[in-house]
């Protein structure tokens, strides 16, 4: 059974880090691609954007985009572990739903 659950998560990990989450910030400015289990795979400034040439500009839109694409793999490694928490839980989530809450 142990075996059984480590090849259900190692499954899981999978899954994640198939996902590729893609956030643009700044109308374009900065594009981050990001897998589900937060390994950052892409960052792209676009040079030819108007606001390239303000730095602060960029560095705070590289912030923004770095941040939402963590919380949107956050929800996604969320969402895809009470996938799998219902599917070996007999009876779905039960007591233990408030853990990914």
């Amino acid at each position: 059974m142990f075996q059984q659950l480590e090849e259900q998560q190692k499954a899981v990990q999978e899954k994640l880090a198939a996902q590729i989450l893609e956030v643009i910030s700044g109308e374009g400015l900065v594009t981050v691609r990001m897998t589900g289990n937060k390994e950052v795979r892409s960052v792209i400034i676009d040079r030819n954007h108007p606001g390239y040439a303000d730095p602060d500009l960029v560095e705070d839109h590289l912030v923004l985009a770095m941040n939402d694409a963590i919380r949107q793999a956050t929800e996604l490694e969320k969402n895809i572990l009470q996938e799998w928490m219902s599917s070996v839980l007999p009876g779905g989530l039960g007591a233990l739903g408030g853990l990914f809450g």
